[in-house]
């Protein structure tokens, strides 16, 4: 009952903090604060195009591809010779085509997300663990990302697909689920696993691209107007287009950018790059109502470690998606992982910092409600299960 009432009560404090944001400012200010930016925990956002593009609708219709496109499963997406897409994942995940190349979803589930690359070359940059594992599929070939990293897959004219992983870890689809880790490429014809390190001089312009857009995306997320991504931030969280047990964190479109960032969940994070966000969904001074776990509980995919500046490279970036719960009082033992989305409600733990409120919103980073069994500690190490 505790629960219930706090719970009431913070949707109301949310409804005056939304009109407060929105009413008190002059007509103009206040269309920006509405409308600067959109959020959304989907994938298939078409983020970049550039040359010739174009796509294959399920429903069999065709056309051009553009900017702004939202692309579903079964949606064919092919380049011409100078072609070049940037395709929105699961949240802080980017797939990037290249010239002369095609691709299709298969599904786009944050636990079992799969993609067919039919022809050409593509860059993978992926949140990525082995039970959240990424699948591209070639015509003859499988490969399963099971790391957070950068990755790079082409398709040979016979449908022989080959996997060059540049940070990560991937398996190949044999009876052995041959590992190939960072710095090697692999890949598998008529049976035969090869496994050899990759040349740098295979490196080409496709690489270059995609680091480039990586570094100027994480500057984007570190350069989000405070007042107005919390103004959106709190409306889409009242339209229930996401919670904190769904995700890794949240794309942010910015209309006039015309570009989304990724907005983490976790504190600190860096992209699979290694170039700093700047700022997690914690820096907006959100009603702590936001960290409650849905009906039947859960813990948060997110992990509290450090600052770092958006745009710039981090030594050793933490890598989401798993969060490691010492002392914990469940069925799993003392020391379990707890996986996004999954019920877990005897660890309530909201990033590893406790609650601290004024006026009725937090103002750092959320450990547990107040009416919630007391938090446990939190411990996570980057990229590690």
């Amino acid at each position: 009952m505790k629960l219930l009432n706090s719970r009431i009560i913070s949707v109301a404090v949310i409804a005056l903090f939304v009109s407060a944001g929105v009413f008190g400012q002059s007509s103009s200010n206040s269309v920006t604060a509405s409308d600067r930016y959109v959020v959304s925990a989907k994938a298939g956002g078409v983020n970049f195009v550039y040359g010739s593009a174009g796509v294959i609708r399920e429903a069999g219709t065709s056309g051009l591809l553009i900017k702004g496109d939202r692309l579903a499963i079964g949606d064919r997406v092919s380049t011409g010779a100078n072609g070049r897409v940037e395709v929105l994942l699961n949240p802080g995940s980017y797939l990037r085509l290249g010239a002369n190349s095609a691709f299709e979803f298969k599904t786009t589930s944050l636990d079992d997300l799969q993609i067919a690359l039919g022809s050409g070359s593509a860059l993978f940059e992926v949140f990525a663990t082995k039970d959240f594992a990424v699948t591209v599929s070639t015509p003859n070939s499988s490969f399963r990302l099971i790391e957070s990293g950068v990755y790079r897959i082409d398709v040979e004219q016979d449908g022989t697909g080959t996997i060059a992983v540049r940070k990560g870890k991937a398996e190949l689809d044999d009876q052995l689920a041959t590992v190939v880790k960072s710095g090697r490429e692999g890949s598998l014809e008529n049976g035969r696993v090869s496994v050899t390190k990759y040349k740098k001089s295979d490196v080409d312009e496709l690489d270059g691209w995609s680091k480039d857009r990586a570094k100027e995306l994480a500057k984007f997320s570190g350069s989000l107007q405070r007042d107005a991504m919390r103004t959106a931030l709190m409306r889409s969280y009242m339209g229930r287009q996401w919670n904190m047990y769904s995700s890794f964190g949240l794309w942010v479109y910015d209309p006039l950018r015309r570009v989304n960032c990724f907005l983490p969940f976790g504190w600190g994070w860096g992209s699979p790059y290694g170039y700093g966000f700047g700022t997690s969904i914690y820096y907006y001074n959100l009603p702590p109502v936001v960290f409650y776990p849905p009906p039947g509980g859960g813990t948060p995919p997110v992990a509290t470690i450090r600052d770092s500046k958006p745009g710039r490279l981090v030594d050793d970036p933490v890598r989401p998606p798993f969060v490691h719960v010492q002392g914990s009082s469940n069925a799993t033992g003392a020391n379990s992982m707890v996986k996004p989305g999954r019920a877990d409600s005897a660890n309530p733990t909201f990033g590893g910092e406790p609650v601290r409120s004024s006026g009725g919103f937090s103002t750092g980073p959320v450990s547990a409600p107040p009416s919630s069994p007391a938090p446990v500690v939190v411990e996570s190490k980057p990229g590690r299960p």
